[in-house]
């Protein structure tokens, strides 16, 4: 079926419209993926952008304000995303398109034999305060070599701690390798990882921080804000500003980012689909 959308290389109009450019919601996820092989590009080249990824089912859509409610674009979307053939997607996008193209994609998505269950789910952040405080006493805080092997051990070590919370019951050593190939930070203490950081996006004015996990038994010790102080700080140093995704919902994960110095700037939903039962 002919559709509007085209792939792209980043080197699309749309990149340079001036909406796009100061509409932070995803222009961090989307512009670092235009310098990755993670994800395919796709616009309609004046209002729209999709990430589509080489493997998974998790889809990312920036969209202008000119279609939030603009039903035959966004149904183009809709007849698009169902032509990818990606089994269950779960779609991101802005909360001010949400509530329309929701409700055409439950429509379109009930002949593909799937159920929409939507809610909004992630919230994103931007760090406006200056460099924080450190302190590091009896442990410290490295960044993981994954050809380095004592590296490797603490990886695979704090995921094997982790794995019943993350349900990683299947792949375990493929994960712990996709973590290894990740920017990742560690804090280490007597030997053992408690925690550590992700980060990734980047872009000329900003560096995401994807992700902070601590150990449970060492949860409510400050080590996730010294951990956090630590990846702001490492940020800042390279004159850009961080910028996070988290899940809305997420009581200590707000509270963490929020002590820490980010602000809530915009919502992201979020559409999951699955089979009809």
């Amino acid at each position: 079926m002919a559709t509007v959308f085209e792939k792209i290389d980043g080197n699309d109009s749309i990149f340079s419209g001036t909406e796009y450019v100061h509409d932070s919601l995803l222009f961090n996820y989307i512009e670092s993926a235009r310098f990755t092989d993670k994800f395919d590009l796709y616009s309609d080249h004046r209002n729209s952008v999709i990430l589509i990824p080489h493997t998974g089912n998790r889809v990312w859509i920036w969209t202008s304000s000119a279609i939030k409610t603009d039903t035959v674009r966004l149904i183009d979307i809709c007849r698009f995303l169902m032509n990818t053939g990606i089994k269950r997607p779960e779609i991101y996008l802005k909360h001010e398109v949400s509530d329309n193209f929701s409700d055409l994609y439950a429509v379109a998505s009930a002949d593909f034999g799937y159920v929409v269950k939507d809610e909004l789910s992630l919230a994103a952040l931007i760090y406006e305060g200056g460099e924080l405080p450190e302190h590091h006493e009896g442990e410290s805080i490295i960044h993981i070599d994954k050809n380095n092997e004592e590296h490797v051990r603490l990886v695979t070590d704090f995921y094997k701690a982790c794995r019943d919370e993350f349900h990683w019951y299947d792949n375990f050593d493929a994960k712990v390798k996709n973590y290894l190939d990740m920017q990742l930070y560690a804090y280490v203490k007597n030997g053992e990882m408690l925690a550590n950081a992700v980060i990734g996006g980047h872009t000329d004015d900003y560096i995401r921080l994807k992700s902070i996990a601590v150990l449970k038994d060492e949860r409510k010790k400050g080590i996730g804000y010294q951990m956090c102080c630590y990846i702001v700080n490492r940020i800042l140093s390279c004159s850009k500003k961080p910028v996070l995704y988290t899940h809305e919902k997420n009581a200590a994960a707000m509270g963490l980012f929020k002590k820490t110095g980010f602000r809530l700037y915009d919502k992201i939903y979020l559409i999951k689909t699955d089979d009809i039962d």
